[in-house]
């Protein structure tokens, strides 16, 4: 009786285990249905809203990516509801559905004999990773190339060429950084085959020949590159940017450490708790080197498919190693990839290191909590360490370009890390719809905070045609041009973006103006002001 009463427990437990992370995160979600994406996501926003209305070839390119396979998929479904930012976001949960599933699946393969609640628990820590939560409901391409990436490397593991090939197919026309992606799993097969696979060289050799048509996707971009060349001469066929200014080939193969490589090891090493996985795991690989140096025997790694699992750390390290390679800004959005592949070796090293299940199920229930906690405050209290914080209200917001001094502020999609940036734009469109129904104003903003927020781009179709907050004729300026600059209208409306610096701003504006009639927007304990500023006379 004993026996099935537990029987019956574990069977349910799983179960539930994933029923309670996906309504966690379709509470969270569902809480965001009203936000209309800013910074970067109101480019791809604008993009998509503006394909729905005319699926011609070029309109599915946005800014510049070739992002045809994305962009169809998403514009498709904004034409159910075309002022509504809702088909995106639910657009983007689906795809990280589809991840899930494919995750799942690849911890059945790396642990066929580990207990089901196990794998559970890690799935459920995949779905509530805050960085996927935060790029589902601020639109890009980045978070496109999750599933296809995921679905890569079962595919790679269950052999099949051809579901492999679309998946590189999507990655690819998804955004250039996904053909690489595809690379480097594919790459990492062919090193596997050289290096693991138990047969004679020659045998290893031939097999590595025979990936040739794995190729097919990396033809077909090639082809795509020269067709534009060909056709639109006068523009550049494929988008690149770097803050390095050093060479693509250069940053890849040189190793080099600057401040951006540190910005980016800690977004992968120490962002959201991330350090609990990556410290278990560099703990056992210490224990193990310490072994290995006594020559002491290999440990055991109940119930996993050690083959298997130790793939997914070289796919793991090599996609790390590879993101890491171009220097831009500090977006969490550009390494899901990684975030995605940590939880196996974390697995892994706490089969390894002989914890038993009690405790790994509550390692991996209290990362779970950790990183759904994660997504709606920022709390790890390493991040905040590191990075620093400012208020925005009552609450702290991780300062994200502290290590870098990168634009814009204290960060714009350098706060896409969890969800809490979804209110700067719900509470200044509480604070700018009073002006939509009075004269046009002059705003003003602190330093680098205005960028594709209050000015959204001309073209955007309906969904930002219809969620233009401040009155047509309004002028928007950031506050040093009106200190340094000798244009100073008589009266203004002062909007205090909460990841600007306003002290500064209002410092340097009270030699100018007077601040009167603090108006004060909040949402629970988040808070943006407005002031009515005067010009003082002489």
């Amino acid at each position: 009786m004993f026996n099935q009463a537990v029987t019956e427990r574990q069977s349910w437990l799983p179960i539930a285990v994933l029923a309670v992370a996906a309504a966690i995160v379709c509470a969270l979600l569902a809480s965001r249905l009203d936000y209309v994406p800013i910074w970067d996501g109101r480019v791809y926003a604008a993009c998509i809203s503006a394909a729905a209305d005319n699926l011609a070839p070029e309109s599915l390119r946005c800014a510049g990516h070739a992002s045809q396979a994305y962009v169809l998929v998403a514009a498709l479904a904004q034409k159910i509801a075309r002022s509504s930012a809702a088909p995106v976001l639910v657009t983007n949960a689906l795809l990280v559905l589809v991840a899930v599933i494919g995750f799942n699946r690849l911890a059945r393969h790396a642990f066929p004999g580990a207990d089901a609640v196990d794998r559970s628990l890690l799935v459920a820590a995949f779905a509530l990773q805050p960085a996927f939560l935060a790029s589902i409901v601020q639109p890009g391409l980045d978070l496109p190339l999750l599933p296809g990436f995921v679905w890569s490397v079962v595919f790679v593991i269950e052999r099949r060429p051809v579901l492999l090939v679309l998946s590189g197919l999507w990655l690819a026309f998804t955004k250039e950084t996904g053909l690489f992606l595809y690379a480097v799993v594919v790459g990492c097969h062919a090193l596997w085959l050289l290096v693991k696979w138990p047969r004679p060289a020659p045998q290893r050799l031939l097999e590595v020949l025979r990936l040739a048509p794995l190729a097919f996707p990396g033809v077909a971009f090639i082809g795509y590159l020269a067709f534009r060349k060909l056709t639109l001469p006068n523009q550049p066929p494929m988008w690149y940017g770097s803050t390095s200014g050093v060479p693509l080939l250069e940053q890849l193969f040189v190793p080099r450490l600057d401040l951006y490589q540190v910005n980016y090891a800690a977004l992968l090493l120490v962002l959201n708790f991330s350090w609990v996985p990556w410290g278990v795991t560099m703990f056992d690989g210490f224990i193990g080197s310490v072994r290995a140096g006594h020559r002491e025997p290999g440990r055991a790694v109940p119930g996993a498919n050690e083959s298997v699992a130790m793939f997914l750390l070289l796919v793991a390290v090599a996609t790390g190693y590879a993101l890491t390679r171009f220097t831009t800004y500090g977006h969490t959005r550009y390494f899901l990839p990684v975030y995605a592949l940590a939880l196996f070796p974390f697995y892994t090293a706490l089969l390894r290191l002989g914890v038993p299940a009690s405790g790994r199920r509550a390692v991996i229930a209290l990362y779970a909590g950790a990183l759904a906690l994660s997504s709606i405050r920022s709390v790890d209290p390493l991040s905040r360490r590191l990075y620093g914080t400012f208020p925005f209200g009552e609450h702290r917001l991780l300062r994200m370009t502290r290590i870098t001094g990168e634009c814009c502020g204290f960060g714009q999609d350098q706060l896409v890390y969890n969800l809490e940036f979804t209110n700067i734009q719900i509470l200044t469109q509480r604070a700018l719809t009073p002006t939509a129904a009075g004269s046009a104003p002059v705003i003003v903003v602190p330093d680098s905070t205005s960028w594709i927020f209050l000015d959204p781009p001309n073209s955007g179709g309906r969904l930002l045609e219809n969620r233009t907050w401040k009155r047509p004729g309004a002028r928007v300026y950031e506050h040093r041009q009106l200190v340094r600059g000798s244009y100073r209208p008589d009266s203004l409306l002062y909007l205090g973006l909460p990841y600007g610096n306003n002290e500064r701003a209002i410092r340097e504006l009270s030699a100018f103006y007077d601040f009167r009639d603090e108006q004060r927007y909040t949402r629970a304990g988040y808070a943006v002001s407005t002031f009515r500023l005067t010009k003082r006379r002489p």
